[in-house]
């Protein structure tokens, strides 16, 4: 069998090469329309091919029930997706090492149990999962990849391998792999270069994602676009983004262009804020209550002003979780 020496591949590729821009120029004028060969557009199509790949069939298992997670876009319908701090993480391991083990290889599932075995520090056992189950094309689990990279989960970190496979993701149109592009661009390319954080949150947040507007609107406001914004963080706390409705509340509890100042505006926001889960609002609203004490059209006497003082700071004191 004739085999070709290195020094004869690296000929034949400087040749490929070399003839290249002559074909494309000749097919170009022969009236032929040439596919995108550039990396990206390969890359980019590579990843919509795995998004679109079925995953194999097999129904609603028990580690779905106890580990799925808002980001795969994998998951069963009808299944809600399982917050961390909800998961029972010996449960979840044991359920989902079992329904592997019957249906070995389904990405899923491989997924799903990495995503158990990071709750419990597995760490290791969870970088390898992930990448097997990203390379059967897991979006989700190149999400979980770019987490390993980014904080040193289970190999070591690398802000550019976290940023790549959050790329991957993002190209194949996933708007959660998105934003944790944009926030990991901006944590590498500091407050310098915000350009390409803010493209992401931009794209995210053209494509409906309330968390997608809510970033873009923050580096907008960092960036003294106060006016320009307002409308993103409106849509965003439509869609009832915690983060979004403080944003809000402060702008009508401080005043000043494009929302007028209004307290009890500015309340009714941080009260839904904090019920999305957003605390550090209530902590907004008990200064707002503190600043009633010299506001005489203030339809509250001095003790029920304290008494919703002393009920918005509690309300924002942080749960310990009891997670050992």
């Amino acid at each position: 069998m004739h085999t070709f020496a290195p020094k004869s591949i690296a000929s034949h590729w400087r040749l490929i090469a070399g003839l290249l821009p002559w074909l494309l120029a000749g097919c170009a004028s022969a009236g032929y329309q040439m596919p995108d060969l550039s990396l990206d557009s390969l890359f980019s199509s590579d990843q919509a091919a795995a998004r679109d790949q079925p995953v194999a069939n097999i129904g609603i298992t028990h580690c779905d029930q106890l580990t799925t997670h808002e980001d795969d876009w994998d998951r069963v319908k009808g299944i809600s997706p399982v917050e961390g701090e909800d998961i029972d993480i010996a449960s979840a391991i044991a359920a989902c090492e079992k329904a592997l083990a019957e249906h070995p290889g389904h990405r899923r599932l491989q997924a799903e149990l990495a995503r158990a075995y990071a709750e419990a520090f597995r760490y290791d056992e969870a970088f390898r999962l992930s990448g097997q189950a990203a390379e059967a094309g897991s979006l989700y689990a190149l999400i979980q990849q770019g987490h390993a990279y980014r904080y040193g989960r289970g190999t070591p970190k690398d802000i550019d391998k976290a940023v790549n496979a959050y790329q991957r993701a993002a190209k194949a149109g996933h708007v959660g792999a998105m934003n944790y592009l944009g926030s990991t661009l901006y944590q590498r390319d500091g407050w310098g270069d915000r350009s390409k954080a803010k493209s992401w949150y931009r794209k995210s947040a053209d494509a409906g994602d309330a968390t997608g507007m809510a970033n873009f609107a923050q580096l907008l406001l960092i960036d003294g676009k106060q006016e320009e914004a307002f409308p993103w963080f409106q849509r965003a706390a439509q869609q009832g983004n915690a983060f979004a409705l403080q944003q809000i509340g402060t702008y009508y509890a401080v005043g000043g262009e494009p929302a007028i100042k209004a307290p009890y505006t500015a309340l009714s926001y941080f009260e839904k804020a904090v019920k999305k889960g957003r605390p550090s609002a209530s902590v907004k609203a008990a200064k707002l209550f503190i600043q009633e004490a010299g506001d005489t059209n203030s339809h509250l006497n001095e003790s029920e002003r304290q008494a919703k003082v002393l009920y918005w700071v509690k309300y924002g004191m942080p749960t310990l979780s009891t997670r050992q």
